[in-house]
């Protein structure tokens, strides 16, 4: 089934409210009942950030080819406006780190970040154009 244009531009609303929120949440410092180290933190977050990844690159072949073009490149852009601008905020929040000594940032609110920045831009381009 076809999705139009005009039903997405409704159903984002959801998680833009929702990624307002993942930005804005703040958890209480906790012990953590296992303790791993950095690399092996990464040998669990890798492999399943590589399958969950190739994943969602099979289900966007299905997208293209049940949506009409110019929404797919709508998302396209959007998703890249969102994965850099989550990749920016976290490099100004670093700095602030160090030198303003700003809390840590918590997964949640860089994925809010990046879901607003992508959500965001989803809009901009919607509204505005490609070629602008």
């Amino acid at each position: 089934m076809k999705m139009g244009i005009s039903r997405l531009d409704w159903f984002l609303v959801l998680p833009l409210f929702a990624s307002a929120v993942m930005i804005a949440e703040i958890d209480p410092t906790r012990v953590s009942a296992i303790s791993i180290t950095q690399w092996e933190q990464a040998g669990i977050l890798v492999p399943i950030t590589l399958m969950v990844s190739l994943l969602v690159a099979i289900g966007a072949a299905i997208d293209r080819r049940c949506s009409e073009e110019y929404l797919f490149q709508i998302m396209a852009s959007a998703a890249l406006v969102g994965v850099a601008t989550s990749m920016f905020v976290h490099m100004f929040w670093i700095i602030g780190i160090k030198i303003f000594a700003l809390p840590d940032m918590a997964a949640e609110n860089m994925v809010g970040v990046t879901t607003f920045a992508w959500i965001a831009a989803y809009y901009w381009f919607r509204f505005r154009g490609l070629s602008q």
